[in-house]
């Protein structure tokens, strides 16, 4: 466990440096070409998937059957990344914001069946349906990103 603030910096540098080596291991020679992650954005498929919502299945070591990464890129596909569901997104008067109460009512400008949007490192890689597994709440994925789309999201600081 790190000890300091240079410690967690090191540490940071180094998963930096691991990603940066992974997206160029994992895309070869092309060039980041800063477009929107979303452009490459196809249906995910519906007519093989069973009805209701599932789980994501991924394999534990973060490669799919019959890949093999070298082990910079295995180690960056093992980390753990926060993973978002955005509802929606509005800006309030900070005095607004001090006033709220248990009970109080936000309303956004965004219809309730309104797909979702699933979100890595602050960007959006793909949409979905929420819905209930159980008593939690999923995210059925209707539109997702191509591979490189969300590699390059996921890169970007």
């Amino acid at each position: 466990m790190p000890e300091t603030q240079e410690d967690i910096d090191a540490l940071l540098a180094e998963v930096n440096s691991l990603a940066d080596q992974a997206v160029a291991d994992i895309l070869g020679d092309q060039p980041a070409d800063g477009s929107d992650p979303l452009a490459g954005m196809a249906p995910a498929p519906s007519a093989a998937s069973p009805p209701g919502p599932r789980r994501a299945d991924i394999p534990q070591n973060g490669a799919s059957a019959g890949t093999s990464h070298s082990p910079n890129v295995s180690r960056v596909l093992k980390l753990h990344v926060p993973v978002i569901v955005q509802l929606a997104e509005r800006s309030m008067p900070l005095s607004e914001i001090v006033s709220l109460t248990t009970g109080a009512i936000i309303e956004f400008e965004k219809p309730a069946d309104t797909e979702l949007d699933l979100m890595i490192n602050n960007k959006c890689i793909g949409r979905g349906q929420a819905v209930k597994v159980g008593e939690n709440f999923g995210l059925r994925v209707t539109l997702i990103g191509s591979v490189k789309s969300r590699i390059m999201a996921i890169a970007k600081r």
